[in-house]
């Protein structure tokens, strides 16, 4: 008897000890992420003179909205900003419309359909997860130069269009789906591209929401393919913006106008995540636990 409480006490403290550590490990992650997002604030925040480099952390130490409002000003009047700003804008969308489609179809497919070699060509699209974009960018520029899009919309979006991760979200998904509800829809008189819009993709609209984050995120910091494609200045991107605030020759970084470059840049990332992260949790936890 005294064994048996001895050993619950001991258990007991060994879970609390785990979840005390588990919290400490979290605080430090927390801390680790949070300080770079800290630094952008205050650093949009201060004028210039003070924008310097290592920072002064103190948030009270010559910051003013004031300041805040002149690098605001400053920024969106540089250059074409507001174009820029809509190209980004406009890429994204592009691409998170295409992608998550694609996604959602061949995802459907994927899971649904029966045809030879189905699971064998759907690894082979997860194993392209495993090939990173470097290596492979080479031919889709020269692919691209073949068809005159450098410096287009197209040329910057098309190339992002398909996702292996959103084919797999999207599949996985679709799998937790019940195929008696497919079937009843289909004794209901529902041609199969009926079924597939009117009851399989609403089901899935956790899924389409995680997926429509990690496209938009992909999309939007995506520095490498624009750097690469876009020739033109009326094409840029905002990643490719932020090379102009460190000055000619890189000897002098105009930190409060790149901070608050990053601030613009990170308000539509917060706003689709706000958007969809009712739906975000749970489609990645049924991804996952399938």
């Amino acid at each position: 008897m005294f064994r048996s409480e001895r050993r619950k006490r001991n258990m007991n403290v060994g879970e609390t000890a785990k979840t005390y550590l588990i919290y400490a490990i979290s605080i430090i992650l927390a801390i680790v992420y949070l300080v770079p997002f800290y630094w952008t604030v205050i650093k949009a925040f201060r004028n210039s003179i003070f924008a310097n480099f290592p920072p002064n952390m103190d948030p009270l130490s010559q910051t003013s909205i004031s300041y805040f409002i002149t690098n605001l000003r400053t920024v969106w009047g540089f250059g074409d900003f507001p174009l820029w700003y809509f190209n980004s804008v406009f890429v994204s969308i592009c691409v998170v419309a295409g992608s998550v489609f694609v996604g959602m179809l061949a995802g459907y497919a994927f899971a649904r359909l029966r045809f030879p070699g189905r699971d064998y060509l759907f690894y082979a699209v997860l194993a392209t997860l495993m090939i990173p974009f470097p290596v492979i960018s080479i031919a889709s520029y020269v692919f691209m130069l073949d068809l005159n899009w450098l410096s287009t919309y197209q040329g910057l979006i098309l190339p992002q269009i398909a996702s292996a991760l959103d084919v797999f979200i999207m599949r996985q998904y679709f799998l937790t789906i019940p195929e008696e509800v497919e079937l009843a829809a289909k004794i209901d008189g529902m041609r199969p591209w009926q079924i597939f819009f009117r009851v399989s993709a609403p089901m899935a609209k956790p899924a389409i929401a995680a997926a429509t984050i990690f496209s938009f995120i992909g999309s939007w910091n995506n520095f490498l393919w624009p750097l690469m494609e876009v020739h033109s200045l009326n094409m840029f991107t905002l990643p490719l913006v932020l090379n102009f605030f460190k000055g000619a020759n890189g000897t002098q970084i105009y930190w409060n106008q790149m901070m608050t470059v990053n601030i613009l840049t990170m308000i539509p990332t917060i706003v689709i995540f706000v958007v969809f992260e009712k739906y975000f949790i749970s489609g990645i936890s049924m991804n996952y636990y399938r």
